[in-house]
């Protein structure tokens, strides 16, 4: 079972590669910092969901498989796609620092909402808000049953809500259509994900 999924992880990153290394043509404008930061960090910020989907889904008992292998194979793809872009712009697969300074050279200086993001990012773990800790990765691998749902859904809730509005500035202001388009795509999934998740959580 876990060659199976280990080996359907792998093809779905690299469809998302060949379909971002065919987003990007040798003619397409420089990418920004922007573009840059965004594939970097959200590269790496779906590498945590994708750990999270798969403790998850090592339990056959869990109740949220369904919605665990829809955001897994979403997530994957998209790794797939910023990892190709990356390479195409010969820019390293992760960032330098945790430092989320790149979201200061938007279009417009930042409003109070994204200050605020900024200062919660400089004051967390990790550069931004919402990362799990190892600690509690380690608790979701010994829950078992509804109880390590539970802890899934309160994670991936935080998770999701710290990396949407790097999602919101990249649709915005990303200089390259392809990262735009893919921007605002995880704005609508991941919305509809918080509102499904949130529904869950309560029950």
């Amino acid at each position: 079972m876990a060659l199976l999924l280990a080996g359907g992880a792998a093809l779905l990153a690299a469809a998302g590669y060949a379909l971002g290394l065919r987003a990007a043509p040798p003619n397409a404008a420089a990418p920004s910092a922007v573009d840059i930061g965004f594939a970097q960090f959200m590269r790496g910020h779906h590498d945590q969901a994708i750990v999270m989907t798969e403790i998850l889904l090592s339990d056959r008992s869990s109740k949220l498989a369904g919605l665990a292998s829809a955001m897994q194979a979403a997530q994957l793809i998209e790794i797939g796609q910023m990892k190709g872009w990356l390479q195409l712009w010969e820019k390293p697969l992760l960032p330098a620092s945790d430092s989320m300074d790149w979201m200061l050279l938007g279009k417009e200086p930042p409003d109070e909402a994204l200050s605020r993001y900024l200062i919660a990012c400089r004051n967390s773990p990790g550069g931004m808000p919402g990362l799990a800790t190892v600690e509690e990765l380690q608790r979701l691998r010994t829950l078992r049953g509804e109880e390590r749902d539970r802890l899934f859904l309160q994670l991936m809730l935080k998770h999701h809500q710290g990396g949407l509005p790097m999602a919101q500035f990249a649709a915005y202001n990303a200089r390259t259509p392809a990262v735009r388009t893919m921007a605002a795509q995880m704005v609508v999934e991941q919305t509809q994900e918080l509102a499904t998740m949130a529904v869950l959580a309560r029950r």
